[in-house]
């Protein structure tokens, strides 16, 4: 490598990484791109594109067991679980294609692979997977190095094999018998999946709800889902001990309401109970970059306590989602390509929409009912509910179990926030998300015309609620008299 000095360095090539070396290459700009192992980061690599292949292969076999409901009588013989995993990777592959060193190159991003830790706030070191060490200079610095699993200190845990999402899906058949701790959106993601094609699954979280930041209407729904499709939840458990069997691994739980003690033999375990940035290989002491639990500390701009020193993504976030990294990432892209007064501030007021995959989907966005209600008083906020029992194309598709939620000022009509749990949730989501960011109150969406049927028919229901309840209400009133 001759060039040693660099305008801007870019170290980690994962979804924010990415948004910064490719657009500061198509404006010109001198732009290295270091990164230490797969291009794409945690989301192509390990998380989201994996994981949305397997759940599709899972939603495939699970449509096939439930097609007589429909009038289809049919069958298989069995589901060829080593097929559906080899499907991910080739998946992966596909992707990663797109994000290889040799494509980026092409676009104008310089790429060196290899491990970059920081000499000072101007320079870092690469040491490349040949041993060779690298020292480039930069004039400006973005960290975008992503997370990894958290994996909690339970006894015995050193003395078992276990997964992570960044290990399940080099698996080469299915367990038949699957452990899965953590019930937040990867860990109910992954269990449903698998539990559809042909584990028998074991679903431990340590509080008493799954996906504990979710309205309990929702989370209802889907422990309700998860139930009937057979898995075995265990709330407000925790897992006290792991030991290895000659069947496996054994798993002792105690329950944190009456401390009942229950012992589960099963042949995988997979840990899904949270992500850490990655910073322990950076060095950051040695440019005098502050950071604490969640990650890098950054202003409102992105930029570290070192102003010349950035960071995005997972690694100074507490809201790790592939959609916040590049959000983030492109708001420090302008600021890098345009300084001084044009500099763009992130915006933290703005909602962060969420997607959990399961089937059906949860989508989230916003306050919850009961967060509005503690923060503006119970008496100023109104939530209109919708059953999909109420909405006819889900009522076409046998899909009934779903809910719409929408959480408002009262009399304005002003989205605070959102719940949506149906197929596809994620798709209903982006109106009520753009009517957020937009100001645009609930009820101006009863004279939106909603294609019929469709299922954000349910979005059109609940400002005719408002309707029904505030105008015609107050009408009702007035000629009652």
């Amino acid at each position: 490598m001759n060039k040693t000095s660099y305008s801007t360095v870019v170290i980690g090539a994962g979804a924010g990484g990415l948004v910064l070396a490719v657009g500061s290459a198509a404006a010109g700009k001198d732009i290295l791109l270091v990164e230490r192992g797969n291009y794409g980061g945690d989301c192509t690599n390990f998380g989201c594109i994996p994981s949305k292949a397997l759940i599709a292969s899972a939603h495939a076999a699970y449509m096939i067991k439930e097609a007589k409901a429909y009038g289809i009588h049919t069958s298989f013989e069995k589901i060829d679980c080593s097929a559906a995993l080899q499907r991910c990777r080739n998946i992966v592959e596909q992707f990663r294609s797109h994000e290889t060193p040799e494509v980026l190159e092409k676009l104008g991003v310089h790429c060196l692979t290899g491990e970059a830790s920081f000499l000072d706030p101007h320079h870092i070191e690469v040491i490349c997977s040949d041993g060779n060490k690298i020292k480039i200079e930069g004039k400006r610095f973005v960290i975008a190095t992503g997370s990894h699993p958290f994996i909690p200190p339970i006894s015995g845990i050193e003395k078992i094999s276990y997964l992570t999402n960044e290990t399940i899906f080099q698996l080469e058949k299915i367990p038949e018998r699957l452990a899965v701790i953590g019930g937040g959106p990867i860990g109910v993601e992954l269990a449903q999946a698998f539990q559809r094609l042909g584990s028998y699954v074991h679903l431990i979280e340590f509080m008493p709800e799954l996906l504990s930041r979710e309205a309990p209407i929702a989370q209802e729904i889907l422990k309700k889902q998860l139930e009937n499709e057979g898995l075995q939840l265990y709330l407000n458990h925790e897992s006290k001990l792991l030991e290895k069997s000659d069947n496996g691994t054994v798993i002792h739980l105690e329950s944190r309401s009456d401390k009942k003690r229950t012992v589960i033999e099963i042949d995988h375990v997979l840990f899904a109970v949270g992500r850490r940035p990655n910073l322990e290989k950076l060095n950051l002491p040695a440019a005098n970059i502050q950071n604490n639990h969640l990650g890098i500390i950054t202003d409102s701009y992105g930029r570290s306590s070192q102003k010349h020193i950035y960071a995005v993504g997972d690694v100074s976030s507490s809201a790790q989602f592939t959609h916040i990294a590049e959000n983030r990432a492109r708001s420090v892209l302008t600021s890098l390509l345009i300084p001084g007064f044009f500099q763009s501030k992130i915006d933290e007021k703005q909602a962060i929409p969420r997607v959990t995959y399961t089937d059906p989907e949860l989508a989230s966005i916003g306050l919850s009912e009961s967060e509005a209600h503690e923060k503006y008083g119970e008496h100023k906020i109104t939530t209109y509910t919708i059953p999909f029992q109420q909405v006819d194309r889900a009522i076409c598709e046998g899909r009934e179990e779903g809910v719409l939620q929408v959480v408002t000022k009262k009399w304005s009509s002003k989205i605070l926030g959102a719940t949506i749990v149906a197929p596809r949730a994620g798709e209903m989501l982006n109106e009520l998300s753009l009517a957020m960011h937009t100001k645009t109150p609930l009820r101006k969406l009863a004279k939106l015309i909603h294609p019929y049927p469709t299922y954000s028919l349910a979005i059109r229901k609940a400002a005719d609620l408002w309707l029904k309840e505030t105008i015609l209400g107050t009408i009702r009133s007035l000629f009652s008299r």
